[in-house]
């Protein structure tokens, strides 16, 4: 009996100190959660709830619920189909692009000597320079008439004048992508250098004593081990991507024409230029909706290969 009413004991006193420790730790928590209901929660909502608005900055006296209006003309806009298009593009070729520099780099870097390592640092400075200063920095380079981009290419006979690089259509997309991949990819570098330093010397020896060669190596051992990494890294370039407007801004501003306009300028202009937030919280709500779509589908692929 004594030992029946000791256990009852212990469990009371567990659960009290469950209890308390939850109300402990829910105390400690709550500022967070009120910071963060008023940093993302409570403008979620706004922007939802302008959605269904007729709010134009230029008519504040006829703001009025309008339902599924502004989504409708969002759908029937040419511009925002031009605008998801490019922005998929852009994401698609910089995400691609970036990773495979960007594990290029850190291969390289692998093999170096102990004490050449510490290079990899130099390779960061394209990641922390700001965007706007690496906008700047690539606009003046591939200028029309000072860019050195366009004078090494007429040195080396490759053109035979100079490129319009950021006021042609064919050419902007490309210039501010190729700006970009080298922004992004020390990202890369720097995630994919410590997944290749986690992987253990014995299962690449392994690999090599059942007669593997370098390439089956890579591609069996390596890859096994950085699919975690790769899939973390890329699922937060593609939402960066998604979302990123600086250097696009500071380049092209969306041009020439809708050429370079992805969703995030078309947001901007038509919240900031056209003064119509009600159609800019439509066209935010949608985008944010798609890219929710997608991280719950990257979640499952981590959980699956986790």
């Amino acid at each position: 009996m004594e030992v029946l009413e000791t256990r009852k004991k212990n469990k009371r006193r567990w659960r009290y100190a469950s209890a308390s420790s939850g109300r402990m730790a829910f105390g400690l928590l709550l500022p967070t959660f009120i910071l963060v209901g008023f940093i993302v929660i409570y403008p979620l909502i706004a922007a939802v709830r302008l959605s269904f608005l007729n709010y134009k900055l230029t008519e504040p006296g006829e703001i009025h619920f309008i339902f599924v209006r502004n989504y409708l003309n969002m759908i029937t806009d040419r511009i925002f189909w031009i605008a998801i298009k490019n922005t998929l593009l852009f994401t698609f070729c910089t995400v691609s692009i970036g990773f495979l520099l960007g594990l290029f780099m850190a291969l390289v870097i692998k093999e170096l000597q102990t004490k050449y390592r510490s290079l990899r640092a130099l390779f960061l400075i394209p990641w922390v320079i700001a965007g706007v200063v690496i906008g700047y920095l690539f606009m003046y380079m591939l200028d029309v008439e000072i860019g050195i981009l366009n004078y090494i290419l007429k040195k080396m006979g490759i053109i035979e004048s100079f490129l319009p690089w950021l006021m042609r259509a064919d050419l902007a997309m490309a210039a501010i992508i190729v700006t970009h991949v080298w922004n992004q990819a020390p990202f890369f570098m720097i995630m994919l250098t410590a997944g290749l330093m986690a992987i253990p010397e014995e299962a690449r020896e392994a690999a090599y004593l059942e007669g593997a060669n370098r390439f089956q190596e890579f591609r069996f051992i390596t890859i096994a081990y950085l699919t975690n990494v790769i899939l973390i890294s890329t699922l937060l370039m593609i939402i960066r991507n998604f979302n990123y407007f600086p250097i696009i801004y500071t380049m092209t501003g969306g041009g020439p024409g809708y050429a370079t306009t992805t969703m995030v300028l078309h947001i901007f202009t038509t919240a900031f230029e056209k003064f119509n937030m009600g159609s800019a919280s439509a066209i935010g709500t949608t985008w944010l909706f798609i890219l929710i779509c997608l991280s719950m589908l990257y979640t499952r692929m981590m959980k699956e290969s986790f």
